[in-house]
């Protein structure tokens, strides 16, 4: 098996070589070099039989890569071997395959031969890079910086017409793989390697090795890289022919689009080949998007009968720049796109939004004039699931935040334009100072409480503590005034303050609710089993209010005045902050479903 893998080397000192006897191999001249031509310098990379030295041609004048043998006592089949590359290379004149320049032999009888010297990047390098690099940079046109997909998509295309010419030659190349396949600096791409490519009606025994470490040829035996073969050439089948390559071909594309390889390494890889594995890319990585087309020419590149397989590497070429060129199989993808739908709407039956949300968008990206996909979305941003998801409900927690700054500070300002009352009271009345010190105290841990919650966004462990000064203030208020003059409307205001605010919970509501209307009839039920002294008294068809507060006063019929000012204001600016927000949540949805009927229309 082929474990030749690229190593590259930096630049080593310059060693001059000879060559005598000339002789002619496949049609290229085997050149006597008399005058140390070649200024040998470092490696550029090594392989089972061969190593590829960088080098200076002085009699043109320009730098080129030298191939020489690594053995020092290479057998005849390894050195007809090696010719047999050279005679191959230099046969295929294609923009796409490296030219040779020169065969000849060293002082030593080993054969070498020169060929142009590439710059540029194994695709498999590229592809070891990740999507990061090779997919995302899409504006980036350097080799060295990454290339983007439809780069590396039009390299396998030109290398699709080279491998072409190839076949229509006689040849069949059968060790495609990325490390074979070099992206040049200034987007010329080039096929490596043909030291196992097969001739037609040539037997390969001729070439058999007995080195172990090289890729076996011999009749029988299977040729080329694990992962990369076809079934056939797994099966070692003597009428391996193009479609061969192409089955490469297909497993090379399948890398580029999903980042790993279609076949697992090693001798595994020759058995999914022969049994077959499921070669369809966005089966493998579900959350890439990989355009349909794509997703077909690799499953029919790959396909295991090779009489169902794409027959030509000109044709896997050509479906593959059609792809590039802009032309869409607008058939494959309504078809796809109605399956997309067909799963979303299943899937928003059960409620699974996460995969209805995921397929239809899918859906509406394949055929944009699938309006019921676009209605399904716009349906599930519309209306809100039984129950949010967890990410919904943390996110919403976390965003929530200044929301809940604005309510406090609505709490706020409400409790602090009640509080002006209180040195009122003091100053127009003769209250209870037993009262009045009550009434103060709890007025100063609420306003303190509210700073604190207000500075710390509203930290639910506050809350418990903050109703229960609230409700004792609607007591005393309660007792001060009589619970049934002023305390219902302190406990709605108290209620409302709660309702609006960042700690409402369905189960506190009713936990407020019950509070706030025990703090009014507590007072009042504690009057009437005499308890308490009563605040209020029928009396002749009509009421006598005894009020701690009121005290007889005139004055006291004004402060009952401002009081009824202060809650309605209260009253006012908690409405006015409830609306405020729920008038924002109101926008923004109908602002998202605005822009969804707008992506849907203009498709």
């Amino acid at each position: 098996m082929d474990t030749e893998e690229p190593v590259q080397a930096s630049f080593g000192p310059n060693i001059a070589t000879k060559v005598d006897g000339p002789s002619n191999v496949g049609g290229i001249a085997e050149t006597d070099i008399a005058n140390e031509r070649y200024a040998l310098g470092g490696m550029l990379g090594r392989g089972g039989m061969g190593e590829v030295l960088e080098a200076v041609d002085h009699q043109i004048g320009r730098e080129v890569a030298v191939k020489r043998m690594r053995a020092e006592a290479p057998s005849e089949k390894q050195i007809a071997r090696f010719l047999r590359e050279a005679r191959i290379q230099g046969r295929l004149e294609h923009p796409a395959i490296v030219p040779v320049h020169e065969l000849g032999r060293d002082a030593n009888g080993k054969p070498y031969f020169a060929m142009k010297k590439l710059q540029g990047r194994t695709l498999a390098e590229l592809i070891k890079a990740g999507p990061s690099v090779a997919a995302e940079r899409a504006s980036s046109s350097m080799i060295g910086r990454g290339v983007p997909l439809q780069r590396m998509l039009r390299a396998i295309a030109d290398v699709c017409l080279a491998v072409e010419l190839a076949h229509q030659r006689g040849f069949v190349h059968r060790d495609l793989k990325p490390d074979n396949i070099v992206l040049g600096e200034y987007g010329e791409t080039y096929v490596l390697d043909w030291g196992v490519a097969k001739v037609t009606g040539e037997d390969d025994s001729a070439f058999a090795s007995v080195d172990a470490t090289e890729l076996v040829t011999a009749a029988g035996a299977a040729v080329g890289t694990p992962g990369y073969m076809a079934p056939e050439q797994a099966k070692a089948l003597p009428d391996v022919d193009g479609r061969a390559d192409v089955y490469s071909l297909g497993c090379i594309m399948f890398e580029v689009l999903v980042g790993e390889r279609l076949h697992p390494v090693g001798p595994a890889g020759m058995k999914t080949a022969v049994a077959g594995i499921e070669s369809r890319p966005s089966k493998r990585v579900k959350d890439r998007d990989i355009p349909p087309e794509l997703d077909e020419i690799v499953v029919e590149a790959t396909a295991t009968d090779r009489t169902k397989r794409i027959q030509t590497a000109r044709e896997l070429g050509e479906r593959i720049q059609q792809f590039l060129d802009g032309d869409r199989d607008h058939a494959l993808r309504c078809e796809l796109a109605r399956h997309h739908l067909s799963t979303a709407t299943a899937a928003f039956a059960t409620q699974d939004r996460s995969t209805a949300m995921r397929e239809a968008g899918r859906a509406l990206a394949l055929d944009p004039q699938l309006h019921a996909a676009g209605e399904l979305i716009t349906q599930m941003m519309i209306e809100p699931p039984p129950e949010l998801p967890a990410e919904v409900v943390k996110a919403f927690e976390h965003e929530s935040a200044d929301v809940i700054r604005a309510t406090l500070l609505a709490n706020v300002v409400s409790a602090g334009f009640f509080a002006l009352w209180v040195p009122l009271v003091l100053l127009f009345a003769t209250p209870d100072q037993r009262i009045y010190a009550a009434l103060m105290a709890l007025l100063a841990v609420a306003s303190i409480s509210f700073q604190y919650l207000l500075a710390k966004g509203g930290r639910a462990f506050l809350i418990v503590p903050l109703l229960s000064v609230h409700i004792l203030l609607v007591v005393v208020s309660s007792r001060m005034f009589t619970p049934l003059l002023m305390g219902p409307a302190l406990a709605a205001v108290t209620a409302m303050g709660f309702m609006t605010g960042p700690q409402y919970r369905k189960r506190q509501a009713t936990l407020v609710v019950v509070l706030c209307t025990l703090a009014v009839l507590g007072p009042l039920f504690a009057e009437r089993v005499g308890w308490l002294s009563e605040t209020i008294v029928a009396h002749d068809g009509g009421a006598w209010i005894r009020a701690p507060m009121l005290a007889g006063s005139e004055a006291g019929m004004w402060l009952m005045g401002f009081f009824t000012l202060s809650v309605v204001f209260s009253a006012v600016v908690l409405a006015r902050g409830m609306k405020i927000a729920e008038r924002g949540a109101r926008q923004r949805m109908h602002l998202q479903a605005w822009q969804l009927r707008q992506l849907v229309s203009s498709s």
